[in-house]
């Protein structure tokens, strides 16, 4: 009987405070934040649903004013070109080749240098991480030509080297991995020194599985730079069937024409695969951001 009671008691306290909410003033600085934030949404995802739906508008429709929201007529053709064009399909491959080999290599250099640098003791690793550091915040289009002279002389200009080797350990990603990586505790390295495993099997078994969060939000940040890069492709490539597809996209535009319904047609296929790739890995790439920038 007493147990009815308490829980009868226990309801009435939970329906009390629910009416209490609910007759609360609604407070006018939520009101202004969810209004920024509606705001916010909208500008970001607007553009992707104009380009959306402008793909499938004529040219006449896309410069159209005021725009429309529905295409009509309702056009399958701007694909149909797009996939006509012979090259478009190697450019596509030269950018998944570019970005998932950058996406690799810097995962995994990012991964060991974020090791050494915090979870290894050694002379002048507070002065390595400072540079590394530094180098964060030298301009990219400062580094161009100095790149192309480099792969240049080794004579891997034009190649896919010239693309996926300046990539394959960017400073952005090994300040992720030294801050998630101070962040863990240091029995786990301990517990497996003392069962005889070696330095790399306790980076390889112990460390990576648990660092999933950070090796996450390295690997949608290195893909998304490499997939959209436009600069260093275009330095660094030298014939059109080894362009990558932002750079491929750029010759649907001439100095007096421009053929807007094919570029929207195009631009799809450049956002997609980020689209894809933050949504399957979206809980841990923001574990992994908040984690590093908390940590340390």
């Amino acid at each position: 009987m007493a147990q009815v009671r308490s829980r009868s008691v226990r309801l009435t306290q939970q329906k009390q405070m629910k009416l209490a909410k609910e007759k609360r003033p609604v407070s006018w600085v939520r009101i202004v934040i969810y209004a920024f934030l509606a705001v916010f949404t909208i500008s970001s995802i607007g553009p992707l649903i104009f380009t959306f739906i402008s793909s499938f508008k004529t040219m006449g429709d896309v410069l159209a004013f005021p725009p429309t929201l529905i295409p009509h007529p309702f056009v399958w053709s701007n694909y149909q070109l797009i996939f006509g064009n012979s090259l478009f399909l190697r450019w596509m491959l030269n950018s998944v080749i570019y970005a998932g080999g950058a996406t690799v290599l810097n995962m995994l250099f990012s991964a060991m240098a974020g090791y050494a640098l915090g979870r290894m003791e050694f002379p002048g690793r507070g002065l390595i991480f400072t540079f590394t550091l530094a180098v964060m915040m030298i301009p990219t289009a400062i580094t161009l030509i100095p790149k192309f002279l480099v792969v240049n002389n080794f004579h891997m200009a034009n190649t896919y080297w010239a693309l996926i080797l300046p990539a394959m350990a960017q400073p952005f990603s090994v300040f992720i991995m030294v801050q998630f990586m101070k962040g863990l505790p240091r029995e786990l390295e301990e517990s497996a020194r003392i069962d005889g495993a070696s330095r790399w099997r306790t980076f390889y078994q112990v460390i990576l599985p648990q660092v999933k969060p950070a090796l996450t939000a390295v690997v949608i940040l290195t893909f998304q730079g490499a997939w959209n890069d436009f600069q260093w492709p275009l330095v660094a490539m030298g014939t059109q069937n080894m362009y990558t597809l932002p750079l491929g996209l750029f010759f649907f535009k001439s100095t007096y024409y421009t053929q807007y319904n094919l570029l929207l047609a195009g631009s799809m296929f450049n956002t997609i695969p980020i689209l894809i790739l933050f949504f399957i890995f979206q809980r841990y790439f923001i574990e992994g951001a908040v984690a590093s920038g908390v940590k340390g």
